[in-house]
């Protein structure tokens, strides 16, 4: 295979969004803290989330549907597709981080505009007109020193809590490659390890709901009620933005060996 397929490409893009996604879906619970309007915050955010889940819905059947034709032709598994699609999610959760603070003051007047409006239909046609896209532009901002200096510190974090991040984002961008990749190690059972996408997929969101997701909601509710500072919240998420980027940098060394898991639970589900 000398060069790359468009559909991978198409790929790419849409692996770079959904990490887009993930990591500037963050700023949702510092809007949620200074505005204090938690759950308008919260509508927002799975208005984010669907965003996501829809070109997840999309990138999934295209790439499952490039590595079934490689593997019925009879190709070699070309490890530098699977590398440059795990590349990508690093390359879209870096500009994630980057763009935190455009989105944070952006998120912030969407959501005092569903606030005010009550409907989450009549503020996305509010955000699509002309004049919306001509106020982007002064939203706009990147991380300024300060942001850069707080992160010169870590010893007040939850190091042990960012690890897990780091894991949990690790088996989430690998997935479904995994699972693809099983199938070039036995293509007999490629149907059955694309079925066990939930394995690898399974250990991040137990991950996340067990430990990340609880002690995110717990903090913001702590700023809210005074028991921690939103200096300490707003450092805490930077360094889980930076968590998962090195979590799909964590992917290139695990989905190899996951592959391997995945193979060996589909033989036993066979036999």
């Amino acid at each position: 295979m000398s060069e790359i397929p468009a559909s991978i490409i198409i790929v790419c893009f849409l692996t770079a969004f959904i990490n887009w996604v993930n990591v500037v879906i963050i700023s949702t619970r510092i809007v949620g803290v200074q505005t204090r309007k938690v759950a308008s915050s919260n509508s927002v955010f799975n208005i984010i989330a669907l965003a996501a889940n829809v070109a997840g819905a999309t990138q999934a059947p295209l790439l499952a549907k490039t590595i079934e034709k490689s593997i019925i032709e009879g190709h070699q598994p070309y490890n530098f597709l699977f590398r440059l699609i795990i590349f990508s999610a690093t390359i879209g959760s870096i500009a994630g981080a980057f763009s935190i603070p455009s989105l944070h003051r952006i998120l912030k007047k969407g959501v005092e505009s569903l606030y005010r409006q009550q409907s989450v239909l009549k503020v996305i046609t509010a955000s699509l007109r002309p004049s919306s896209f001509a106020k982007i532009k002064q939203h706009l901002a990147f991380p300024n020193r300060e942001n850069f200096r707080r992160l010169s510190s870590y010893q007040d974090m939850p190091v042990k809590l960012l690890v897990i991040n780091i894991l949990v984002y690790g088996f989430i961008t690998i997935s479904i490659l995994s699972c693809l990749y099983a199938g070039y190690l036995n293509p007999l059972l490629r149907t059955t390890a694309l079925s066990l996408n939930g394995v690898a997929l399974g250990l991040g969101t137990l991950g996340m709901m067990l430990f990340i997701e609880p002690f995110n909601s717990i903090l913001v509710d702590k700023v809210i009620d005074g028991a921690v500072t939103e200096g300490y919240m707003r450092k805490y998420f930077a360094f889980v933005a930076i968590a998962r980027v090195l979590g799909t940098i964590l992917g290139q060394f695990l989905f190899i060996p996951m592959a391997h898991v995945i193979i060996f639970i589909a033989e036993i589900i066979k036999i």
